[in-house]
């Protein structure tokens, strides 16, 4: 049975359910109520197929008469313009919401339910400015205040309008009593890293500290303050940015490593460099920071070290990725004889290994290999994180 038939055998219902409420009110009133309950039931009843006839001209007007089912019958309008709106017919969709709408008749809160849906269909057709008015309407009203903010703030995400969201984001916070901070420090900084595109680096480190200034634990803001300064030579500055992120977000060190030990090679501290590495070490670390790691101590070292401190730290964390490289490494070091026998187990790990995704949203489950600050698919922000475990880091 499709949508609309099945709406065509609610209405009885609807209308039955406004007939035992006007039963109940006084005796004189009721045969008057019944009546004109009747009366705007066959009203609705007509205006509704003309709708879903698909007719060329829609109705001018829907709602000529009031009654106690009113508002039930406004939320059929809704779910209807709901179900327009979903099919692609939007002229439809937008006639049917402003007609709740526009009718004083109603109750405020159905009303303002019509609007939210109103500034969606204008939204779905591409109307983003007639979209953001309706919602603004809408907090104007007092009503839906929290869904119009939120669905105001994706709009400008999705517009990459992030001077907007910050706005809007701000009056979001002051309105609702509700920190944003977290939300206005990513917005920083997109607008940093639009700056540092453009060679504004000045602008991009003003942003990023006003990032902070929302959200001291931003570790975003701090890994690009680390990338800056570290572009820049100021190899002390950096350090100590990077060293922050681990205190910020310990399972973003995999994204910061490599930098560290650039840092670390830079600023020529032979002492510091070994200590850090000794830190590492001493704990239980995500399968790219030993590689990394492995790699720093054969070169300041020797690979016998390195080798040592490898087998040292997938016994602690045994992880496929781990395995993967150490069979690679038994290649060389097998007899003639059982070199191709080693060679076959790389190749299978290999092939295990090469559709495992490192990064998974907590949010939706995207998964992919590329570290994303807002989940691509379910827009969350700081959802995406690296997947931890045999099959991960």
């Amino acid at each position: 049975m499709s949508i609309p038939d099945l709406l065509w055998l609610l209405l009885p219902v609807a209308a039955a359910t406004g007939w035992f409420a006007a039963k109940r009110s006084e005796s004189r009133s009721r045969s008057q109520s019944t009546k004109a309950l009747w009366d705007y039931s066959s009203e609705f009843h007509e205006g509704l197929k003309g709708l879903l006839s698909d007719q060329a001209e829609l109705p001018t007007d829907i709602f000529n008469t009031t009654s106690d089912s009113a508002n039930n019958a406004a939320d059929t309008h809704i779910a209807l313009g709901n179900h327009y709106r979903q099919k692609g017919d939007m002229e439809r969709a937008v006639f049917m919401h402003q007609s709740v709408v526009d009718n004083q008749e109603l109750s405020d809160e159905v009303r303002a339910s019509a609007r939210f849906e109103l500034a969606r269909d204008y939204d779905s057709a591409g109307l983003l400015d007639r979209s953001e008015a309706t919602f603004k309407a809408l907090i104007e009203s007092g009503h839906r205040i929290a869904d119009a903010y939120q669905s105001l703030l994706q709009l400008h995400e999705r517009e990459s309008d992030w001077s907007q969201a910050i706005a809007v984001a701000t009056a979001a916070e002051q309105q609702l009593g509700e920190s944003e901070g977290w939300r206005i420090a990513h917005y920083y900084c997109e607008l940093a890293a639009d700056a540092i595109k453009a060679d504004q680096e000045k602008d991009a480190d003003e942003h990023l500290r006003k990032a902070l200034g929302h959200d001291d634990s931003c570790a975003r803001a701090s890994i690009m303050l680390a990338d800056l300064a570290l572009l820049n030579g100021q190899y002390s500055q950096a350090n100590e940015l990077y060293e922050q992120v681990e205190q910020q977000r310990p399972e973003l060190i995999p994204e910061i490593i490599d930098k560290r030990f650039d840092v670390f090679q830079k600023a020529g501290d032979a002492a510091e460099f070994d200590s850090f590495l000794k830190r590492i070490h001493s704990q239980r670390n995500a399968y790219s920071v030993i590689r990394s790691t492995r790699q720093i101590i054969a070169e300041r070292h020797s690979p016998q070290l390195a080798d040592r401190f490898f087998k040292d730290q997938i016994l602690k964390r045994p992880s496929l990725k781990g395995l993967r490289d150490w069979a690679h490494d038994q290649v060389e070091l097998s007899k003639p004889g059982e070199r191709d026998k080693v060679q076959v187990i790389c190749d299978l790990l290999d092939k295990v290994m090469e559709d495992k995704p490192a990064y998974r949203c907590s949010s939706c489950g995207f998964q992919g290999n590329v570290m994303h600050w807002r989940c691509p698919s379910c827009g969350q922000w700081d959802s995406v994180s690296t997947i931890i475990g045999v099959e991960g880091e």
